[in-house]
C-alpha cells in the first residue's frame, strides 16, 4: 500500500514526459506501417503484383513490428519504424510503378512525425526519402527495373528534394518548438503534480528541477509564496498564541472585574450605611451640643446662685459677730446687774427691816441677772457653734463655687468640643457622600468596564477561533516537501 502511494505520488519529470511521447509516437508509427502494409496489399491487387508486395511488405511489417514491440520508447526503436515506414511508402512507389500521387506520402509520412516532437526522426526520414529518391531515379537511369516516378527525371527529384528540405525545414522548426513546449509543459505539469498533494498543497519546490522560462518563473513564483505562506504561518501561530493569551488574560481580567464590581457594591453599600451613621451622628453630636449649652447655661445660673449663697453666709456671718458682740454686752450687763444686786443685798442687810424688801428686789434682780447671764452664755455657746458652722459652710460654700466656677469652665470647654465635633461631623458627612458619589460613579465605570471586557473577552475568543482558522488553512499547504527521501530511494533503487 505504501509503495503505491509512492507510485501515486512520486512526480514525472520532463525526460518521462518525453520517454512517453516517444512511446506515442512509436505507436502512431506503427499504426501508419500497418495501415501502410495495408496499401501494398491494396496496391498489389490493383496493380496484380501481389507476388512482390506481399512478401516485402510481410517482411517490413515484422521488421517494424519487432522494433516497435522490442524498442518502443528508445532510440533504435523509433529509428527502425521510421525506417521501415520509408521502406513501406518505396514500395507504394514500385507497386505503382512510380504513381506521381503516392509521393504525397513521403510528405505525410513526414508530417505525421511531429507526433515524436523530435527534429531527429523528421530529419532521418527526409534522408531517407532523399537519399531513396535519388537511388531509385539513378537505378531507373541505368534501367535497374525499379521505380520512383513515372520515368527517370533527375531535376523532377531535385525539385521534390527541394519540397522536402523546405517541408522538413519547416517541421525541423516545429519539431524544436513542440519539444521545448514539450519539455515546458512537463516542468509545469511536475510542478502542479509536485504541489497539488492529496494530504496538502505542497509549496516546497527546491528538489523539482526546471529549465524552461516560464517553468523556472512559476517555481519561483511559488517560492516566493511559500515564503509568504511560512510567515503566514509564523504569524498565524504568533497570532494564535497571542489570541489565546490574550483570550486567557481577558478572562482572568473579566472575572477580576466582576469580582471588583461586587466588592464595589458591597462598599457603596457599607459607605452609605456609613453615611446614615455619620448623619446619624452629627444629629446627636447636634442634641448634645444643644444640652451642653442648656448645662453651660445652668452652670453658670448654679455659680452665680453659688456666690449669692457665699454673699448670703458672708453677710450671715457678720451678722453672729456682731449678735456675739451684743450678747457680750447683755453678759456684761448681766454681770454688772448682778454685782449691783449684790452690793443692793448688801446694803440691804446692812439697812435690816428697812431694806429687806429692797433685799427682796435685789435677789429678783441678782436672780434675773443670773438667768441673762446664764441665757446670755448659753445663746454665746449657740452663736459660737452658728459662728463655726457658718464658717464650715462659707468654707465648703466656697469649695462649692470654685467647683462649679470649674464645671463652668469644663462645661464651656465642653461645649466648644461638641461644637468642633459638629462641624468635624457634619464635614465628614459631606466628605463621605462625597466618597460615596465618587464610588458610585467607580462602581458605574466598573460595570461598563466589565462590560468591555466581557466584549473584549468574546472578541478575543473570536480572534482566537479566526486564528485556529487560519491555522487549519495553513495547514492545508505543505511548505516542505517530504517526499524527497522517497523518492531518492526510489531513484536510487531505479539506478
Amino acid at each position: 500500500m505504501d509503495q503505491a502511494n509512492t507510485r501515486q505520488t512520486a512526480p514525472r519529470g520532463p525526460k518521462e514526459d518525453l520517454a512517453r511521447i516517444a512511446r506515442n509516437g512509436d505507436l502512431v508509427m506503427y499504426v501508419t506501417l500497418v495501415a501502410a502494409f495495408a496499401a501494398c496489399i491494396a496496391l498489389g491487387l490493383v496493380y496484380d503484383d501481389l507476388a512482390l508486395g506481399l512478401p516485402y511488405a510481410c517482411a517490413v511489417l515484422v521488421i517494424g513490428s519487432g522494433f516497435y514491440f522490442m524498442g518502443r520508447g528508445t532510440v533504435w526503436g523509433w529509428a527502425g519504424l521510421v525506417s521501415c515506414n520509408v521502406a513501406a511508402v518505396t514500395l507504394h512507389m514500385q507497386l505503382s510503378r512510380g504513381l506521381t500521387e503516392l509521393h504525397f506520402g513521403v510528405f505525410v509520412l513526414l508530417g505525421l512525425m511531429l507526433v515524436y516532437r523530435d527534429w531527429r526522426p523528421i530529419v532521418l526520414g527526409a534522408t531517407l526519402f532523399a537519399v531513396q529518391h535519388i537511388a531509385l531515379d539513378r537505378m531507373m537511369a541505368l534501367h535497374f527495373g525499379v521505380y520512383c516516378t513515372a520515368e527517370a527525371n533527375f531535376p523532377r527529384i531535385l525539385l521534390h528534394a527541394a519540397y522536402v528540405i523546405v517541408q522538413t525545414s519547416i517541421e525541423v522548426y516545429l519539431a524544436i518548438g513542440l519539444r521545448s513546449s514539450s519539455i515546458e509543459a512537463s516542468e509545469l505539469a511536475g510542478l502542479v503534480r509536485h504541489v497539488n498533494r492529496r494530504s496538502a498543497i505542497c509549496l516546497d519546490v527546491s528538489s523539482v528541477a526546471v529549465n524552461s522560462a516560464l517553468a523556472c518563473s512559476l517555481k519561483d513564483s511559488l517560492t516566493r509564496v511559500q515564503h509568504a505562506m511560512a510567515e503566514v504561518s509564523q504569524a498565524a501561530d504568533a497570532v494564535k498564541q497571542s489570541s489565546a493569551e490574550i483570550a486567557s488574560g481577558t478572562l482572568d481580567l473579566s472575572q477580576r472585574t466582576e469580582r471588583q464590581a461586587i466588592s464595589l457594591q458591597q462598599t457603596a453599600a457599607s459607605i452609605e450605611q456609613i453615611n446614615g451613621g455619620v448623619r446619624e451622628t452629627a444629629d446627636t453630636t447636634s442634641q448634645t451640643g444643644t444640652l451642653a449649652v442648656s448645662a453651660s447655661t445652668a452652670a453658670s445660673s448654679g455659680s452665680e446662685a453659688m456666690n449669692r449663697v457665699v454673699e448670703t453666709m458672708s453677710s450671715i456671718d457678720e451678722s453672729s459677730t456682731r449678735i456675739n458682740d451684743i450678747t457680750s454686752v447683755i453678759d456684761s450687763i448681766a454681770f454688772q446687774t448682778n454685782l449691783l444686786a449684790l452690793n443692793a443685798a448688801v446694803e440691804a442687810a446692812r439697812a435690816g427691816e428697812a431694806g429687806r424688801s429692797f433685799a427682796v428686789v435685789a435677789g429678783e434682780v441678782r436672780s434675773l441677772a443670773q438667768r441673762s447671764a446664764s441665757a446670755a452664755r448659753e445663746i454665746k455657746q449657740l452663736l459660737a457653734e452658728s459662728m463655726s458652722r457658718v464658717k464650715m459652710g462659707n468654707a465648703l460654700v466656697g469649695k462649692a463655687g470654685g467647683v462649679m466656677t470649674g464645671i463652668v469652665v469644663q462645661t464651656s470647654r465642653v461645649s466648644q468640643l461638641i461644637g468642633q465635633m459638629m462641624n468635624s461631623a457634619e464635614r465628614q458627612s459631606a466628605g463621605i457622600g462625597r466618597v460615596s458619589d465618587a464610588v458610585s460613579q467607580l462602581d458605574s465605570v466598573t460595570q461598563q468596564n466589565a462590560a468591555l471586557v466581557e466584549e473584549s473577552a468574546a472578541a478575543a475568543s473570536s480572534l482566537a477561533a479566526q486564528a485556529d482558522r487560519l491555522h487549519r488553512v495553513v495547514q492545508q499547504f505543505s511548505l516542505t516537501d517530504d517526499d524527497v527521501p522517497v523518492r531518492m530511494a526510489r531513484r536510487g533503487r531505479a539506478r
